[in-house]
């Protein structure tokens, strides 16, 4: 029995986009300025984020802390976390806690 089959191959890859930004300003001293910690929500995120900014603090004399978890470490933040911590911070650090 014959038949006329044909095998249809798809190509699982889709379009990438690259969008050009520029570098964020940096600031001349951290004194005075709080610092964001904009966790990732894996294991180790938080401790990491916290011994980084325990180290900033005996170089500088930073104005302060604002931590928050993104709460899903497969996707972004949602942007009105990202707006939330910005009008809140001078800087910001994010940290990937594998």
């Amino acid at each position: 029995m014959a038949t006329d089959s044909k095998l249809r191959v798809l190509d699982p890859t889709g379009q990438q986009t690259i969008v050009q930004q520029g570098m964020a300003r940096r600031p001349d001293t951290l004194d005075g300025a709080v610092v964001g910690l904009l966790a990732n929500h894996k294991l180790n995120s938080e401790p990491l984020l916290e011994a980084i900014y325990d180290v900033l603090s005996e170089r500088f004399e930073l104005g302060g802390r604002v931590a928050v978890n993104k709460g899903d470490a497969s996707r972004p933040a949602a942007p009105e976390v990202l707006d939330s911590i910005a009008s809140e911070v001078d800087v910001i650090i994010t940290a990937n806690g594998d």
